[in-house]
């Protein structure tokens, strides 16, 4: 079945996005205000393009404890969240 006219396949909400990482809507949201993965404020919402988010869980990053992880302010729940994104992103 094709998406509704007007809609841009590449673009998720919350929901979807938190389907497809396998992660909940809670922990998408948190991610995004973070500044962890990249998405737009539509209201009280977000949108995700699942392309960026894609590049950005893929990138090389510092093993938990280092400098990096420090200078980007990944610390405790976030970290491990970002961490689990990057794995299920990989495997699709």
């Amino acid at each position: 079945m094709t998406e509704p006219l007007g809609r841009d396949p590449d673009v998720l909400t919350t929901k979807e996005l938190a389907a497809k990482l396998g992660l909940s809507a809670q922990t998408v949201r948190r991610m995004a205000s973070a500044g962890q993965i990249p998405a737009l404020r539509t209201g009280k919402d977000y949108r995700y393009s699942w392309s960026a988010v894609l590049d950005v869980l893929r990138q090389p990053h510092a093993v938990a404890g280092g400098e990096q992880d420090d200078q980007q302010g990944r610390t405790g729940a976030g970290r491990v969240a970002a961490r689990q994104a990057r794995e299920r992103a990989e495997e699709l």
